[in-house]
């Protein structure tokens, strides 16, 4: 009797829906073909890594799949524990959903400010958190501190507080919110707050990898970020550090973590394991930095322009004369699988046709001359 791919109805998939064979990695199993992967988010390929897996399964023979009531198994304690060293704060609030973080970050807030100005093109998780308040929104353009200014300019009332809220790193672009303008143009104004969604930024950029307010060296009083564990460190659920102020305000202003069921004891040790091996070794930070530059220069000599940037998000857009759809198909065909992102396809996604090439600290660098000869032919 063949095998049924579990919760499929009818025997159907989503058409986009592929299946895996194996751990994500740079070389996997796709549809039962072994490929050179250059999607996804797994930036270090932790989701595969023998120690997380290894963390994920003895956690669950010792304690099961999920805390009892009123307790908390070590696994979860030792998440926040690990996230608050790695992020250097006091402390840390762990959620079973990345997704959700935005929406617990601006409700343990919403004592602290009056409007909410938010970048247009931000991930669908930051507009759903913020509707969640029922405070004023107003959008400014994408990208866009002289924007944000005249946004604040026109629609703050007197008192009134701000709350900026942005990407940190956009998911299909990969640009970096310029949050040095931010804060300039927030100096205006008493009590301002910046809080980023940092789920592509945490563990990938800034010295210690703490994200973009590090690398944009503007963490410091009224400055929040929000991530996921389920990208950079191999595991699952949401993270948000920061002072036992902070703390105080999620426990008596959001309801998110005494309604919701906490991350499994799996994900829980998976991902303190995750964030134990990158607090540990800083050069797997290092060689993803290498394995981007490389990818960026050799995209550049195939006359593709391209930003200089850490981020190991690339995106190629718009070239002329050139069906990136097809391109896209024709790399499958070769065994290299990169993501073709319609026009307004994602949140962040420009109004043309894009691939989106993720690059991993595991790749080779024959798997990414692979890439660059196969897309050299078609571009």
């Amino acid at each position: 009797m063949g095998k049924r791919v579990q919760g499929a109805k009818s025997g159907k998939m989503k058409s986009n829906i592929r299946t895996m064979g194996s751990a994500l990695g740079p070389r996997m199993m796709i549809d039962g073909r072994e490929v050179d992967y250059f999607c996804g988010t797994s930036y270090y390929a932790l989701h595969g890594d023998p120690r997380v897996i290894g963390a994920a399964c003895e956690a669950t023979c010792q304690y099961g799949m999920g805390p009892g009531t009123i307790m908390a198994s070590p696994p979860l304690l030792e998440v926040e524990a690990r996230a608050a060293e790695f992020f250097e704060t006091e402390d840390a609030q762990y959620i079973i959903s990345g997704y959700l973080g935005d929406m617990l970050l601006v409700q343990s807030l919403s004592g602290d400010y009056d409007v909410i100005f938010v970048d247009a093109a931000s991930h669908y998780s930051v507009f759903d958190g913020i509707r969640s308040t029922g405070k004023r929104v107003i959008p400014f353009y994408h990208l866009d501190a002289d924007d944000l200014a005249r946004k604040l300019q026109d629609n703050l009332r007197p008192k009134e507080i701000p709350l900026v809220m942005s990407d940190g790193v956009f998911p299909v672009t990969g640009a970096i919110a310029p949050l040095r303008e931010y804060v300039k143009v927030l100096a205006s104004y008493d009590g301002a707050l910046l809080c980023v969604d940092d789920s592509h930024a945490v563990g990938v950029i800034g010295e210690k990898g703490q994200g973009s307010l590090e690398y944009c060296g503007v963490q410091g009083k009224n400055r929040y970020l929000t991530g996921t564990l389920s990208k950079a460190f191999g595991g699952l659920g949401g993270i948000i550090p920061g002072d036992r102020d902070l703390m105080d305000k999620i426990t008596r202003n959001v309801r998110i973590p005494v309604g919701a069921s906490p991350p499994s004891t799996a994900a829980a040790a998976a991902s303190a394991m995750g964030l134990k091996i990158l607090s540990e070794h800083p050069e797997m930070r290092m060689q993803l930095w290498s394995n981007v530059a490389y990818m960026r220069t050799g995209l550049r000599e195939l006359g593709i322009d391209l930003p200089d940037s850490p981020i190991p998000i690339v995106a190629v857009t718009a070239l002329s004369g050139v069906d990136l759809k097809r391109v896209q198909q024709d790399l499958e065909k070769e065994g290299v699988l990169v993501a073709y992102v319609p026009p307004h396809g994602y949140s962040d996604a420009p109004n043309m046709e894009s691939l989106r090439i993720a690059v991993f600290s595991t790749h080779t660098q024959e798997q990414i001359d692979r890439l660059l000869k196969s897309l050299g032919k078609l571009v």
